[in-house]
């Protein structure tokens, strides 16, 4: 499946990318940058992450689950814990989808596509 960043309105989805491994984040943030996504930040933590969420509103925030600063935010979540507590939080919290770190890249953009396209969608109505 073909990923273009365009949502159900035509503009180019955008994301904030939030997450402590500054390596992963720097990689994501190329994919998604490459494949046409509008990445309008990235942050290190949690508290920095929802500040700048507040402040761009971004379309889809993929953050990671775990770690400091992390408070309940509707997001699309990117994590390295695969559990059952982890899928209870996350519902809970009104998370989009919960990816496990290690999946293919075309799995989140795919996803990040969808959560854009599910926001806009419920904003027209």
């Amino acid at each position: 499946m073909a990923v273009s960043a365009e949502s159900l309105r035509g503009a180019r989805a955008r994301v904030l990318v939030v997450d402590d491994d500054a390596v992963l984040r720097e990689a994501l943030c190329g994919l998604l940058s490459e494949r046409g996504f509008d990445v309008v930040g990235e942050a290190a933590n949690g508290a920095e992450g929802v500040a700048m969420a507040k402040e761009r509103t971004p379309d889809v925030v993929l953050m990671d689950f775990r770690m400091p600063g992390m408070d309940g935010l509707q997001a699309v979540v990117f994590t390295a814990y695969d559990d059952q507590t982890l899928n209870l939080e996350a519902t809970r919290a009104e998370v989009y989808c919960l990816l496990v770190k290690g999946c293919r890249p075309e799995l989140v953009l795919d996803i990040v596509q969808r959560a854009a396209d599910r926001r806009r969608e419920l904003e027209s109505r």
